[in-house]
């Protein structure tokens, strides 16, 4: 397959013939704030499968194209200068219809290029850490929260594990799933905390032996509970767990914060409980989180009555798992779930 076909082939997806009929790509552009459309669901496609095409020769095609455009980290790719969408016409070509017993028939028109719903395994199997350093100007405090939530609205990544001392921290990616070019921006733009801009680099070395020695325990110790957080958030009877359909239609603010999506506020609260000591009070910003979240729990008022603080500590049912508690004044406590007060949250903004 040469670099004009497969251009020509990614500027057909994109072309206003293809997008008026194809539902898939037409809803991945429209909630995509810039219009991009990941090249991952390109790669799905059954036509560039068979074509055994991989994401760097797409990425290389579609340099040359007068007609699309690559992202600035090259993972995703849009209509040239995020053209408008053409007006999706829905036809018996392109949806279900039924025959006249009522049997649903799924036209085959434009199946056999619909990417299939993808499936992830745990991503802290077999995890093999890659380790970063992460330094703030002198005198800049910053807490190990706000590098958390950083790194997920400025680069999309969500850590295991991250701490933060006096001066400098570090954090942790899976090797093998972290791509070259996240490194180079990781590396070459940092994070930004406030006004303060921090660096960031890969450490090595005498700096990784150091960590190790240091911190090596207290990285044991987060990695083992991310993966029993991982377990509790949904991984199913079978062993798998399906991505969720992205449900974007407009930026979800919560606690003042705006967020992207729904699971990257999800992702903040899954961090929270991997990360906090069992029975020990949540300080601030964690206890007003959790106060907001609890408004979207079906019996807040009885979670809210005097309430001291919360915890985190195992489920009083599944003593394999760890949830959030309320902790009261009374001594008494009560468990409660962040993604069932989330899931409330999604229907109220009806998504």
């Amino acid at each position: 397959m040469s670099t004009e076909e497969i251009k020509r082939q990614v500027e057909y997806y994109l072309s206003d013939k293809n997008l008026s009929q194809d539902e898939f790509f037409h809803k991945q552009i429209s909630q995509s704030q810039d219009g991009y459309l990941q090249i991952q669901f390109i790669l799905k496609c059954n036509k560039v499968k068979q074509m055994k095409v991989t994401q760097e020769q797409i990425v290389e095609a579609i340099k040359t194209s007068t007609e699309v455009e690559l992202s600035q980290d090259q993972t995703s790719v849009r209509r040239l200068n995020n053209k408008p969408l053409p007006e999706l016409i829905i036809t018996q070509t392109n949806k279900k219809v039924k025959t006249n017993n009522g049997e649903a028939v799924a036209v085959q028109q434009q199946q056999d290029e619909k990417p299939q719903e993808e499936v992830i395994d745990n991503p802290y199997h077999n995890f093999e850490p890659l380790i970063f350093t992460v330094k703030a100007p002198a005198g800049v405090a910053v807490s190990w929260t706000q590098i958390t939530e950083a790194l997920m609205k400025q680069h999309n990544i969500s850590s295991p594990y991250v701490r933060y001392g006096k001066t400098e921290g570090n954090f942790a990616l899976s090797k093998p799933r972290t791509p070259e070019d996240n490194i180079v921006r990781l590396t070459s733009e940092g994070i930004k905390i406030g006004e303060h801009q921090l660096e960031i680099h890969v450490t090595n070395g005498e700096e990784l032996t150091q960590f190790w020695s240091h911190h090596g325990k207290h990285y044991e110790t987060i990695i083992k509970r991310a993966k029993e957080t991982f377990a509790h958030g949904g991984a199913g009877k079978g062993g798998n767990k399906k991505y969720e359909q992205r449900k974007q239609k407009k930026d979800i603010v919560f606690h003042n914060q705006k967020y992207r999506d729904i699971s990257q506020l999800k992702n903040i609260f899954k961090t929270i409980l991997a990360r906090s000591e069992n029975n020990t009070p949540l300080k601030e910003p964690y206890h007003s989180m959790l106060v907001s979240l609890l408004q979207y729990h079906d019996k807040k008022d009885q979670k809210l009555n005097g309430l001291k603080h919360f915890t985190v500590g195992q489920h009083p049912d599944h003593g394999e798992t760890r949830c959030f508690f309320a902790v009261k004044e009374d001594g008494s406590s009560e468990d409660f779930s962040s993604l069932k007060c989330i899931k409330n949250l999604e229907t109220s903004l009806g998504l």
